[in-house]
């Protein structure tokens, strides 16, 4: 009997430091899991703060140049038409090679240098970037007189600058309320345990929450079938399954490489695929995989 109670308490003792030892596992992905949602988070917000800053130097400039045209009696006339030349540079494809965009920027520049503005390092670039080019500013010359020239120009390029500014805010914010949407359909907060689920949604929540994992060298490749049906499910403990899949596939593939997420219809079943370009598990340890406590 006593040899009994002996190795009874020395199993009960390794249950509980495995127990031990898996929460002090889960604590840390978790911690890590916050951190890595915490950097994604961090980089649009930042993005916001940025262009709120300089939106608010923009519209600073903006009331500057039009008191400037008040100051210089620019006439209704010649405002109604530099706006509508303006409206042509909010219809223009804007510039996205860089090349290009330099090239464009040095002929703005000639040609304000040109023409006597001041400014030309501060409108030639956002106006390059909005697809401006010397035959529009020759047609504002016509315009304007020279003394209304530069600060009309000037106002247009501040509104340039306040429309690409409040893009990016609400690129970045929308970035923002993606993420914590992820979260909460990740996490199923205030949700039934079992419910009708989606599993092609709380895999794509579960990538979002992972990005910082994912990072630029994991290229993801998406294989969802068409109208897959709902699932009857616990879908906080899928997206658990999907955590432990998809960081695993990661480490498998030390951090690069493809991803390939598959997701099909088997009669009354749903498949699930996940399949990485890694190096996989030696055929010792996919003997003893499903082993308690291995």
């Amino acid at each position: 009997p006593f040899g009994v109670h002996l190795i009874g308490g020395f199993f009960q003792t390794v249950r509980n430091m495995e127990a031990l030892s898996r929460q002090r596992a889960g604590l840390i992905a978790l911690g890590t899991l916050a951190a890595g949602l915490a950097h994604e988070l961090n980089n649009p917000a930042a993005a916001a703060v940025r262009s709120a800053d300089a939106l608010r130097e923009s519209c600073d400039e903006l009331l500057t140049s039009l008191v400037e045209l008040a100051r210089r009696s620019m006439t209704a006339d010649q405002f109604v038409r530099l706006d509508e030349l303006r409206r042509e540079v909010g219809a223009a494809a804007a510039i996205t090679d860089a090349v290009a965009l330099a090239d464009r920027e040095d002929e703005l520049s000639g040609w304000l240098d040109d023409h006597d503005v001041a400014d030309s390092w501060r409108i030639a670039p956002p106006l390059a970037g909005a697809g401006v080019d010397v035959d529009w500013c020759e047609r504002v010359a016509g315009v304007l007189d020279p003394a209304t020239l530069e600060p009309g120009l000037d106002w247009v390029a501040g509104t340039v600058s306040v429309r690409s500014q409040l893009s990016e805010m609400a690129e970045a914010t929308q970035r923002v309320s993606a993420l914590v949407g992820a979260v909460k359909s990740y996490s199923q907060l205030d949700r039934a345990s079992l419910q009708t689920t989606d599993v092609t949604e709380g895999i794509e929540s579960t990538l979002t929450v992972l990005g910082n994992r994912l990072g630029g060298e994991v290229t993801v490749v998406r294989d969802y079938a068409d109208e897959l049906p709902s699932i009857e499910a616990m879908p906080n403990e899928l997206n658990q399954v999907w955590t432990n899949l998809i960081d695993n596939a990661i480490d498998a593939m030390d951090g690069r490489g493809t991803l390939r997420l598959c997701t099909r219809a088997d009669g009354d079943c749903i498949v699930v695929e996940v399949t990485d370009t890694g190096s996989g598990m030696p055929p010792d340890v996919q003997a003893r995989a499903f082993d308690a406590f291995f």
